[in-house]
C-alpha cells in the first residue's frame, strides 16, 4: 500500500519534476513502438580496446532484428532503420565512461528516441536477475549477451525501468542585435536606439505569444536607453514545443532571435534520488531574484551551506543546487511582491515562502550579514549574496527560539532520530505536540502489525480520537484565521479603490494646473513682446516731439548728417535701405536681437556707423562689426537735430563722433578702409545744400 502511494504521488507530479532534474518514470505503451535491447559483449568504454554489444530488436512479441556483435556506430544506424523508439540496457555506463561522454550518447540518438535503464526503480536500483524473475521471463546469464539483451527488451516493453533524461526540459530564447549589421557614421546612435527600441518590441511581441500559449516562463533582460540591449526567456517546455510559438531569425535581419536546448550540468540516472523529493536535511534558503540570483543556504543550527551567485539562472538550476544541500523548509525573500520563479520553487518544495511585509534597510542588511560573517569568519562577494543571506538569517533568528524549544521537547520524548522530520512539521506551521503526535503515528502505522488486546485498542482508539479532535480544533482556528484575512483583503481591496480614484483625480488636477502654466507663460512672453513695442513706440513718439519742437523754435536749416531711422535690425529692414540714398549712418531704435547674418549686407549697402538706443547689440555682433569696418556707438553720448522730418547729426556732433571713433580704434585712420570718413560726409551734404540753393535761386 505504501509502495503505490509514493508511485501515486511520483507521477502526478511528473509535470513539476521533469524540470529539476530527476529521471521520468516510463509509462508509455509498447503494442505498437519498436524496442530495442542491448548488452555488452566485449571491451569496455573505459579501456582502450573497443567496446562491442549484443542487439536485440522486437517489434510487439516478434523479434525484427538480432546480432551478437555490433559497434555504436551500428546501434546508431540500425535504431534510424528500424525506426527504434526505446533503447533499453542494464547498465547506461555500458554505453559511455562518464557523464560527459553519455550527454554525447543521448545527443546522438535518432531524435524522439528514449534511453532507458531497466533496473531503475522508486526503490533505487535492483538486480536484473530479480527482476526477469518478477516479470516471468528467463534469467539472464552473462555468458549470454544476446539472451540478456532480449530480456531487458523485453522488460522495456512492459514499462519497467526509468528513462534516462540528458536535457532539461526548458528552452532558451535570446534576443539581441546581430553583429554582422552595423551601422556607422553620424546615424550610429539612431541606428543603435532603433535596435535597442526593436529588441523591446520582439521581447513584447514574444511574451504575448508564450502568455497565449500557456507556456511557463522567466524573463531576464539588460536595459538601454533606447529600449533593451538583450532580453533572454528561460521557457519550460521543450525546444519543439517552443518553435510552435516562437521563430528564430534569419541571417540578415537586424535582430536575433536564437531558440537553444538547455542542457543538464550533470545527467541524473536511477538510484536513490528516484524519490519525488529528495528528503534530507532540512534547510532554510534565501533567495534573491533578479538577474543576478542570489542564494544563501544554511542549516537549523545557522551554519552557513553555501553562498553564491547565479547569474540568469534557470529555476531548475536553482532548485539542483538547493538539492544539493538538504530539503528547504523555508525559502526567504526580501523582494515584495515575490517573483513568479521564487513562489513556483517553493510550491515545487511544498516549502513554506516568507516575504519580508516591508523592505529590510541597506543598514539593517548590513548589520544582520557584519555580525554573521564575524561569528562564523566568513565572506560576502556581492550584493546580491548579502541580500539572499540576510534573508535567510532573519528567518533563522525569528525562528531559533523555537527551533531550541522543539529540541528539548525532542529529548524529552525519546525521538531525536526524528528531529529533523519534527523539526520541518513546526516550522511550516504545525504546533509542537501535534507534530510529535503526526510522528509517533507514522512510526506505529510502520511497524509490522502484532495482535493488541482490547484495553489496547481502547488507549489506540482514545489516542486517534484526541488526534482527530486536534486536529477538528486546528482546522477551526485555521477557518476563523481564513476569514479574518478574507476581511482584511476586503478592507484593502476598498482602501485601494479609493487610491486609485485619489491618482485619478490628483492627475486630472496636474493636467488642469500644467495647462495654466503653459498659458500663463504664453501670456507672460505676449506682454513682454508688447512692452518692447511700446517702448519702440514711445522712443517714436519722442523723435515725433523733438522734431515738432525744433521745428517751432528754428526755421533755419541744420547742417549736418542725415541719420537713417530703423526700428530694428532685422533681415526685412535691412533690404529697404537699397531704396534710400540715405544710408551712411543708421539710427537703431532697439539693436538687442541685432544678428551677425546682416553685417555683410550692411557693409554692401555703404552702410559706416550705427547708432543704437538703450541697449546695445550683442558682443557678437559689434565683434564682427569691427572685423567689417562698420562702426557702433551709443546714441545717449549725441545730440540729434531735426531737418523737417527727418533726424539730423549737427556738423559739431559728427565731428564728435569722429573723434570718439578715433579714440576707439587707436592707430587705425577713420577716414580709411574700416572706418567712418565723416567730413566727407559732411562736404558732400553742404555741396547737396548748394545745389538745391542754386536751383531755387534759377527757379
Amino acid at each position: 500500500m505504501m509502495q503505490e502511494t509514493a508511485e501515486a504521488a511520483f507521477i502526478s507530479s511528473k509535470r513539476e519534476l521533469s524540470f529539476i532534474n530527476l529521471a521520468a518514470r516510463v509509462s508509455y505503451r509498447m503494442d505498437d513502438l519498436v524496442v530495442a535491447g542491448v548488452d555488452i559483449r566485449s571491451g569496455s568504454p573505459r579501456s582502450n580496446r573497443r567496446p562491442l554489444y549484443s542487439l536485440s530488436i522486437l517489434r510487439g512479441e516478434r523479434v525484427a532484428y538480432e546480432d551478437e556483435e555490433v559497434t555504436l556506430e551500428e546501434i546508431f544506424s540500425l535504431m534510424r532503420r528500424f525506426n527504434v523508439r526505446v533503447l533499453a540496457t542494464d547498465n547506461v555506463y555500458e554505453l559511455a565512461e562518464n557523464v560527459k561522454s553519455l550527454r554525447k550518447f543521448i545527443q546522438r540518438m535518432p531524435p524522439g528516441s528514449k534511453l532507458v535503464q531497466v533496473t531503475g526503480s522508486l526503490g533505487g536500483i535492483r538486480s536484473l536477475a530479480a527482476i526477469a524473475r518478477e516479470a516471468g521471463l528467463p534469467t539472464p546469464s552473462h555468458r549470454d549477451p544476446l539472451g540478456t539483451a532480449r530480456v531487458v527488451a523485453r522488460l522495456a516493453q512492459r514499462g519497467v525501468g526509468v528513462e534516462i533524461i540528458a536535457m532539461y526540459p526548458e528552452t532558451r530564447v535570446l534576443i539581441t542585435k546581430n553583429r554582422s549589421i552595423k551601422q556607422g557614421g553620424s546615424g550610429s546612435d539612431r541606428w543603435r536606439r532603433s535596435i535597442e527600441a526593436s529588441i523591446l518590441s520582439e521581447a513584447n511581441r514574444i511574451a504575448t505569444e508564450l502568455d497565449s500559449a500557456n507556456l511557463d516562463y522567466d524573463l531576464y533582460v539588460e536595459r538601454a536607453s533606447g529600449g533593451l540591449k538583450r532580453a533572454e526567456f528561460i521557457v519550460y517546455a521543450g525546444i519543439d514545443e517552443v518553435r510552435r510559438v516562437v521563430r528564430e531569425s534569419s541571417e540578415w535581419t537586424p535582430l536575433r532571435v536564437v531558440l537553444k536546448q538547455s542542457w543538464r550540468s550533470k545527467v541524473k540516472f536511477p538510484s536513490s534520488s528516484l524519490t519525488p523529493l529528495p528528503r534530507s536535511r532540512p534547510i532554510i534558503v534565501g533567495i534573491d531574484p533578479g538577474m543576478s540570483v542570489g542564494l544563501a543556504v544554511i542549516d537549523l543550527d545557522g551554519n552557513l551551506l553555501t553562498l553564491k551567485t547565479m547569474r540568469r539562472a534557470s529555476r531548475s538550476e536553482i532548485v539542483e543546487e538547493i538539492l544539493n544541500h538538504g530539503y528547504p523548509v523555508i525559502i526567504a525573500t526580501d523582494v515584495s511582491p515575490p517573483p513568479k520563479s521564487v513562489v513556483r520553487i517553493a510550491s515545487m518544495f511544498d516549502s513554506k515562502l516568507m516575504v519580508a511585509k516591508y523592505d529590510m534597510k541597506a543598514d539593517e542588511k548590513k548589520r544582520i550579514v557584519s555580525d554573521y560573517e564575524e561569528a562564523k569568519g566568513i565572506r560576502v562577494n556581492s550584493s546580491h549574496e548579502r541580500d539572499s543571506l540576510a534573508a535567510a538569517l532573519k528567518v533563522y533568528l525569528r525562528a531559533k527560539n523555537l527551533i531550541s524549544k522543539v529540541k528539548m521537547r525532542v529529548r524529552e520524548e525519546g525521538l531525536t532520530s526524528e528531529l529533523d522530520r519534527i523539526l520541518t512539521k513546526v516550522l511550516k506551521g504545525t504546533p509542537i505536540s501535534v507534530a510529535i503526535e503526526e510522528i509517533l503515528s507514522e512510526r506505529e502505522s510502520e511497524s509490522e502489525i502484532r495482535d493488541l488486546s482490547y484495553a489496547e485498542l481502547k488507549r489506540e482508539l482514545r489516542r486517534l480520537n484526541k488526534y482527530v479532535r486536534n486536529l477538528n480544533e486546528r482546522l477551526e482556528v485555521m477557518k476563523k484565521e481564513l476569514e479574518r484575512k478574507d476581511s482584511i483583503l476586503r478592507k484593502r481591496e476598498g482602501e485601494l479603490n479609493r487610491l486609485r480614484r485619489k491618482v485619478e483625480e490628483l492627475e486630472d488636477r496636474r493636467i488642469r494646473e500644467i495647462e495654466v502654466d503653459r498659458r500663463i507663460s504664453a501670456r507672460d512672453a505676449r506682454i513682454k513682446e508688447l512692452e518692447r513695442e511700446l517702448e519702440r513706440e514711445k522712443w517714436r513718439n519722442e523723435l515725433l516731439k523733438s522734431q515738432m519742437r525744433q521745428l517751432a523754435s528754428s526755421r533755419e536749416p541744420v547742417d549736418g548728417v542725415r541719420l537713417r531711422v530703423l526700428p530694428s535690425l532685422s533681415k526685412d529692414r535691412v533690404e529697404e535701405l537699397e531704396r534710400d540714398s540715405y544710408r551712411d549712418v543708421l539710427l537703431i531704435l532697439d539693436a538687442s536681437g541685432a544678428s551677425t547674418g546682416v553685417l555683410g549686407r550692411l557693409k554692401d549697402l555703404g552702410v559706416r556707423a550705427i547708432l543704437y538706443r538703450g541697449t546695445p547689440p550683442p558682443k557678437e555682433f559689434l565683434e564682427k562689426a569691427s572685423m567689417e569696418g562698420i562702426v557702433i556707438a551709443s546714441l545717449d553720448g549725441f545730440k540729434i537735430s531735426w531737418r523737417s522730418l527727418d533726424p539730423v547729426l549737427p556738423s559739431d556732433e559728427a565731428l564728435r563722433l569722429l573723434s570718439y571713433i578715433r579714440t576707439e580704434k587707436t592707430g587705425e585712420r577713420s577716414g580709411g578702409e574700416g572706418g567712418v570718413d565723416v567730413m566727407s560726409i559732411i562736404r558732400d551734404y553742404r555741396m547737396s545744400l548748394l545745389r538745391a540753393v542754386n536751383e531755387r535761386d534759377t527757379e
